[in-house]
């Protein structure tokens, strides 16, 4: 089932204006656009182009992060912003990050001049963690809460810190002179905010409706667990006198899948990375590292998740005479979106006919950080073909995507409106 397009044309720059986005990218399969890097920046120059183009300014903060907004919109004033990240994982797709960035140029050109609190597009500098190894650089940076350490203490991986990159953008004019006594302030006051997006998931697709609106974003706890044995001859050694880390890494593997199961949704536990040592034919392993992780969007939940897998972590190696340590190496609580939003959004769903749900986001997005800080925030989701992303055969149709800003440009027009949401 498609949803009505509640506008005459349907907003059909769109597929284009993505088409032209992933361009900006590095040579290789897919897209691959790093904060900072000289695609970003030419992206950038583009994304100015555009909103020109549209009658419309933009506007960078001393991070690089981009405001789309009428002249009559200055820096100060009560807003609703729409927007997402214009940054990439490697070899990534044209929609994750894209379809919501462009979607805020459209939608903030679209409602311009029109009653109510402005509509600004916003495109964060950074959110895929691809090149810094740090946490939502671009909305935080956006919020006022980056610590003027941090720019010292994040680095990519040729050792270049984030002042030093940002130094280097700010001579070509990507990115604006920090604020005294931190990096950045609100340019903005937000009344409200929300985030178009790929689902990067199957379910939308599966159940054949076309918004998702999104009500909660999963939190994670990311451990790094060691199982120790003993490495023997694996040719002289019984199966009964084994200390096989490996397998015992299997097992705890297998464990995790079953945990996940049986938890029912939205839980998620996953190993991401077995290393064992001292990794040869003839050596029964006597060191597994894993990178194992737990998902939800309810704290509680969370907390249970993660106490459970690290009891059959437990069991595993006290049955097969291993030693097992671990520690948390990350995390992330989950966060819950503003509840008046995803009534609003599902009412006019409802009153459309527009085939929809209300759901989690297991992925981590810009909005849970205005969420955190206490700002009505929403995402909406429209599917994804097959459910891939981070992949260059990440599609939406274009039929999807105008239909999901159509959907946004209804809704705006009720949060813009005021009232007692």
């Amino acid at each position: 089932m498609t949803m009505p397009d509640l506008h005459p044309d349907g907003f059909a720059r769109l597929p284009m204006l993505l088409d032209a986005l992933a361009r900006f990218s590095a040579p290789g399969a897919g897209v691959t656009r790093l904060v900072y890097d000289e695609h970003w920046c030419e992206a950038q120059v583009w994304v100015r182009a555009q909103a020109r183009a549209l009658g419309l300014q933009a506007t960078a903060d001393a991070a690089g992060n981009l405001y789309l907004h009428s002249e009559s919109v200055q820096p100060g004033a009560e807003v609703v912003l729409v927007g997402s990240h214009l940054d990439t994982v490697r070899h990534g797709g044209a929609y994750d990050g894209g379809y919501g960035a462009m979607a805020g140029l459209l939608l903030a050109a679209a409602h311009a001049g029109q009653p109510g609190t402005p509509v600004v597009g916003f495109i964060t500098c950074e959110e895929e963690q691809s090149r810094f190894d740090s946490h939502m650089m671009g909305a935080r940076s956006m919020l006022g809460i980056v610590e003027d350490a941090e720019l010292d203490s994040v680095r990519d991986g040729e050792g270049v810190t984030w002042r030093q990159a940002l130094q280097a953008i700010r001579a070509s004019g990507h990115a604006a002179a920090p604020v005294a006594g931190g990096l950045c302030a609100p340019l903005f006051t937000p009344r409200a905010q929300f985030e178009l997006h790929i689902e990067q998931g199957p379910v939308l697709e599966s159940a054949g409706e076309a918004i998702g609106v999104v009500a909660h974003i999963a939190g994670y706890r990311r451990l790094r667990a060691t199982l120790t044995g003993a490495p023997r001859h694996s040719g002289t050694t019984p199966l009964a006198a084994r200390r096989d880390a490996l397998a015992g890494a299997a097992e705890v593997i297998l464990a995790a899948e079953a945990l996940a199961r049986a938890s029912g949704e939205p839980a998620r536990v996953s190993c991401g990375r077995v290393i064992a040592a001292p990794g040869l034919y003839n050596v029964v392993a006597g060191r597994s590292e894993l990178a194992l992780e737990v998902r939800h969007d309810r704290v509680e939940q969370l907390d249970a998740l993660e106490a459970a897998l690290l009891d059959h972590c437990d069991t595993i190696a006290m049955r097969r005479a291993l030693a097992f340590t671990h520690e948390r190496v990350a995390e992330q609580a989950p966060t819950a979106l503003s509840p008046a939003l995803v009534r609003m959004a599902a009412a006019l769903a409802n009153e459309h006919g527009v085939a929809h749900r209300i759901m989690t986001s297991g992925a981590a997005h810009d909005t849970m950080e205005f969420a955190r800080a206490g700002i009505p925030a929403l995402m909406l989701f429209v599917p994804s073909r097959d459910g891939i992303s981070h992949s260059p055969d990440e599609f939406t149709g274009a039929a999807q995507l105008q239909a999901g800003v159509c959907f946004a440009s209804d809704l705006l027009t009720r949060i813009t409106a005021g009232g007692a949401w």
